[in-house]
């Protein structure tokens, strides 16, 4: 018993998996309407994709798509900064469809841009491409990274588009646990695929189990006169990069950070490179700039500064000694750190590719927000209390902050997660403690400052954003410890985003700010918790949270009859319905109907249930019935 980080699966049940029927689509792929960007114009060779500089979707000039999300925080060892990563959630972080681990479902994909494989021109002649050119699709893959994953009943699928838009499979891979990005070469053997509108495109397809079951792309590369697993890569490329700005937290309010500088201050800007050079040491050299929000230059390190040689497939970290910045002006700042890395040899492959960007440039902006928080904004998993199999019994989350300055608090935010199981109809209540009791013992010398229900988690309408919780009062809180979370009454993992990323203080070791409690007494969280939960403490003045959040507007559905005997029919007028989930009143899933709203009952037990609504534009609502 204890904490349930999804990202790591601890201490969960295993649902066994029903019979998956896997139909012909997964040797020809006919599905047309996932294109998102829509078809731009036509490619020719040679075709190159690194996915750097570019965070959120893929660039609309190489992909009719947008369902993947382009990330530098779920790989693990990427060949450089930025990976397509490939989940259950759409475009908006929704689920494809309801959340199950009994089924199957085509989830994200990846489509290339059409490709004129027809012709070519050398000079002012023309040639027919024939299989002979040697044409040839590779890319690096990974399964789970930092995420979650995979089960071998999921799979990673390539297809190639040939004659009469048939789509046919060329590779794939079923899930297996995390090992070292992969490169694969996948030759276009045969004269079907020769056309002037071909395209290539990667589907995942998985359990319907949200952020979860996790592959990740990177480095593709497309042209003739290549040879199967021969490395040719000549590139020296920035993987990843840090502000430095403050010590254990990703962000302080300013106003508190520029006024304890032995407190908050962190350990300086990095910059992560990697050598893709199978044989080649290359000598690198590393620049610096960084600028507030008025383009005015803080800090100036160039090249000659730093240089160090990079061994053959191997990373290197360079630190800058960057200063404590306690006299910017606003009361939340922003800073721009503009990383450059020049190699002096063995770094052609992406100027001979034609890329669009430059992976030897990396820029990474912070805003100093009215927040305390330790998360990077990212979630890799789902976190909540796993009670095993203790009953209905209270359970209890705390996580520790350590503020610096007296303040008001106004309120906290988190981010939740829709992973594997559907909790979006579970209540519970915030808490802010001053003290909790001492490890171990009876809970009775807690200290609770503040209590605050809330009816259900709540999912924004994308990916990664958080809710916020606003207080009816102001809470000042002199500068102190403080510890921040929930109370559930019913066995349930609440799914709030969990960051994989944190590392407390900077190093691979447990996160010690976390505690539960389900037997009457505070536990510290497993050692093999690293990762840190997505709840930020909101203070400062109200005025500085005057942004707002699109409201979702919930469909409008209804049950009849009602009570019902044998079949319930469930409607919305104001949307389409994709799928009907029959909870019965402790919350349990007990019946699932996919594109059906005239639903067969007759076998549930007589009482009082629940029908969840899912429609295609990724809203839902309940609606309560009694089953006779």
């Amino acid at each position: 018993m204890g904490f349930s980080p999804l990202a790591k699966a601890q201490n969960l049940a295993v649902v066994p998996i029903m019979e998956t029927q896997r139909s012909r689509a997964i040797e020809i792929h006919k599905n047309q309407s996932i294109l998102a960007w829509q078809i731009t114009d036509t490619l020719n060779l040679p075709f190159f994709e690194d996915f750097a500089d570019n965070e959120g979707f893929p660039r609309k000039e190489f992909w009719t798509d947008k369902q993947v999300w382009v990330n530098n925080g779920f790989p693990m060892g990427a060949p450089n900064q930025n990976v397509a990563t490939f989940d259950h959630l759409n475009q908006f972080g929704k689920p494809y469809s309801s959340l199950s681990k009994n089924y199957s479902v085509y989830a994200d994909s990846l489509t290339s841009q059409p490709i004129n494989l027809q012709f070519y021109k050398i000079g002012n002649t023309t040639y027919p491409y024939k299989i002979t050119d040697n044409v040839v699709l590779s890319f690096f893959y990974q399964s789970m990274g930092i995420g979650d994953q995979p089960e071998p009943e999921d799979s990673l699928i390539l297809f190639f588009k040939g004659i009469n838009n048939q789509w046919h499979k060329v590779w794939g891979v079923s899930g297996h646990s995390r090992k070292p990005f992969e490169e694969i070469f996948v030759s276009l053997n045969k004269q079907e695929f020769f056309i002037p509108d071909f395209q290539f495109r990667w589907v995942n397809y998985t359990k319907a189990t949200g952020n979860l079951n996790h592959w990740h792309i990177d480095y593709i590369r497309m042209d003739k006169n290549r040879f199967k697993g021969f490395n040719d890569i000549e590139d020296v490329g920035i993987v990843t990069a840090g502000t430095g700005l403050c010590f254990d937290y990703s962000n302080i309010p300013y106003s508190h950070y520029r006024l304890n500088k032995n407190e908050s201050r962190g350990n300086g800007a990095f910059v992560d490179v990697k050598n893709l050079n199978e044989a080649a040491t290359v000598q690198t050299r590393y620049s610096l700039k960084i600028f507030n929000q008025y383009q005015q230059k803080l800090f100036d390190q160039d090249f000659a500064m730093s240089s160090r040689n990079i061994l053959p497939l191997a990373d290197s970290i360079e630190r800058f000694n960057t200063p404590f910045f306690d006299t910017l002006s606003d009361p939340t700042p922003s800073l721009s750190y503009n990383f450059i890395i020049n190699p002096q040899s063995n770094d052609l492959t992406p100027i001979n590719y034609g890329a669009k960007k430059d992976n030897n440039r990396y820029t990474l902006n912070h805003q100093f927000q009215p927040w305390y928080s330790y998360d990077d904004g990212s979630a890799e998993g789902g976190f909540g209390l796993d009670y095993a199999y203790l009953g209905n019994i209270k359970g209890q989350f705390a996580m520790e902050f350590n503020t610096l300055s007296n303040d008001t608090l106004r309120g906290l935010s988190m981010y939740f997660t829709q992973t594997k199981e559907d909790v979006s109809f579970r209540s519970f209540r915030l808490r802010i403690w001053k003290k909790l009791s001492p490890i171990g013992g009876k809970d009775i010398e807690d200290e609770l400052i503040y209590e605050f229900p809330v009816d259900r988690p709540i999912y924004r309408d994308s990916t990664n954003h958080f809710a916020y919780f606003f207080f009816d009062t102001a809470i000042f809180l002199p500068k102190g410890t403080y510890y921040v979370g929930w109370l559930q009454n019913m066995p349930y993992i609440l799914n709030v985003g969990y960051d994989n990323n944190y590392r407390y203080q900077g190093k691979d070791q447990y996160n010690p700010h976390l505690f539960y409690n389900l037997l009457g007494s505070w536990e510290r969280a497993d050692y093999s918790i690293k990762g840190t939960p997505m709840i930020r403490m909101m203070f400062g003045e109200r005025a500085n949270y005057l942004f707002s959040t699109p409201k979702i507007e919930k469909p409008t559905v209804k049950a009849y009859p009602n009570p019902a005997k044998n079949f319930l029919t469930v409607e919305s007028i104001n949307a389409v319905v994709l799928s009907v989930h029959i909870l019965d009143a402790a919350g349990r899933l007990v019946k699932i109907a996919d594109q059906q709203n005239h639903i067969d009952i007759s076998l549930l037990p007589s009482g009082t249930y629940y029908a969840k609504v899912f429609t295609v534009d990724g809203r839902q609502n309940s609606v309560k019935f009694h089953k006779l």
